[in-house]
C-alpha cells in the first residue's frame, strides 16, 4: 500500500470547528508514486481550504459543494470536467450529482457532452420535479441554463485514449467529489466524473446514483473508483444507512471497508456524520484527498500521509 493507512477517522466539536469540508480527487490515481499525486493533492488542499473559508463567510452547504465541484471540474489533472476520460468512441460524456442532506433531495445529470460543468446542472435540478436527467435532456438543460459550450477533451486525455485503444483496456478511474458539514451539523455532498475511460458509449457511472452520492441528516458520502462495483455494493447509501441505524461512522466505514477488501473491490470514499465525525477510506493503491475546517483550516491531506 502506498499511503500509510487505507482508512482515516476523526471527530470535531461542531461548536468549535465551524463546519468541515472533505474533498477527493479520485481513487486509483493515474500517477500514485510520482509528481501527479503530489500536484493533485496540492490542488485539492487549496480547494478544501477555500471551501472551508466560504463557510466562515456565510456560504450555504450547497454553495460550498457548488464551489468545490466547479473548481475540481476546471482542473485538467482530474477525470471530471476539463480533462475528463473519453469513452471508446473518443467522446467525453460527463456525469455529476449533488444531494442536500437536510431535505434529503438528490439530483444529477448523466452523459453531458460539449461542456465541462455537469455539477452546475445537477445543482439547478435540486428544486425541480424532475431531478435526474440524461441525453437528450442534458443538452436542453445546458442551453436553458446558459452553460458555456466547451470541449472537455485535452491533449493529455486524448493521448490516454489512444493508448487505451491500443491496449483495449481502460486507463482512467478517478472521480472527484466533496462532502460538507455546516456549523449547525447540516450535511451536503456532490460527485463529478468523466467515467471509467474507453467504456462503451453511453455507459453511466455510479456518480449520479445513490450508490455514489448520498446525504441525509445523518451522514454524507461521496465515492470514487470502479463504478460498477460501487453500484453493486450500494456503497454511499450503505454507509449512510448503517449510521442512520445507530452505528458510529468509523464503525460503519470499517464494516464497509472489510466487505470491500473481502470482495477485492477497487474504490474509496469520503464521509461526514452529523456528530462531527469524518472518515476517508480507500482499497486502491492511492487516493487523493484533503480536509479543512472553517476555524482550523487544513487538517489532513493525502500528501501528508506519504
Amino acid at each position: 500500500m502506498l499511503d500509510k493507512s487505507p482508512q482515516c477517522n476523526g471527530l470535531f466539536d461542531l461548536k468549535t470547528s465551524g463546519g468541515t469540508v472533505l474533498v477527493h480527487g479520485g481513487a486509483g490515481s493515474q500517477d500514485p508514486r510520482g509528481a501527479g499525486h503530489t500536484a493533485a493533492s496540492k490542488v485539492i488542499e487549496g480547494i478544501a481550504d477555500r471551501g472551508a473559508k466560504a463557510l466562515v463567510d456565510g456560504a450555504s452547504g450547497l454553495d460550498v459543494v457548488k464551489q468545490c465541484l466547479f473548481e475540481l471540474e476546471s482542473e485538467p489533472c482530474f477525470n471530471a470536467g476539463l480533462g475528463a476520460a473519453l469513452q471508446s468512441d473518443g467522446q467525453a460524456r460527463l456525469t455529476a450529482a449533488v444531494m442536500s442532506g437536510p431535505d434529503q433531495i438528490f439530483s444529477g445529470v448523466m452523459g453531458l457532452e460539449g461542456a465541462i460543468h455537469p455539477s452546475t446542472l445537477a445543482l439547478l435540478l435540486q428544486g425541480k420535479s424532475t431531478r435526474v436527467v440524461c441525453p437528450p435532456g442534458t443538452a436542453e438543460l445546458a442551453r436553458l441554463a446558459g452553460l458555456p459550450k466547451q470541449s472537455p477533451i485535452t491533449p493529455e486525455r486524448l493521448a490516454r485514449w489512444e493508448q487505451a485503444k491500443k491496449d483495449q483496456t481502460p486507463h482512467d478511474f478517478d472521480t472527484v467529489g466533496c462532502v460538507v458539514m455546516t456549523a449547525n451539523g447540516e450535511l451536503f455532498c456532490g460527485t463529478s466524473t468523466g467515467g471509467r475511460g474507453f467504456e462503451s458509449p453511453g455507459r453511466v457511472s455510479d456518480a449520479a446514483t445513490v450508490a455514489g452520492t448520498y446525504a441525509s441528516k445523518f451522514a454524507a458520502v461521496s465515492t470514487t473508483g470502479v463504478g460498477e462495483e460501487i453500484v453493486d455494493d450500494g456503497l454511499a447509501v450503505r454507509i449512510e444507512s448503517r449510521v442512520r441505524d445507530g452505528a458510529r461512522l468509523d464503525a460503519s466505514a470499517a464494516k464497509c471497508f472489510a466487505e470491500a477488501k473481502s470482495r477485492a473491490r477497487e474504490y474509496g470514499w469520503i464521509a461526514l456524520a452529523s456528530d462531527g465525525s469524518w472518515n476517508i477510506s480507500w482499497t486502491t493503491e492511492a487516493m487523493t484527498f484533503a480536509g479543512a475546517t472553517a476555524h482550523g483550516g487544513l487538517f489532513i491531506s493525502s500528501q501528508s500521509l506519504r
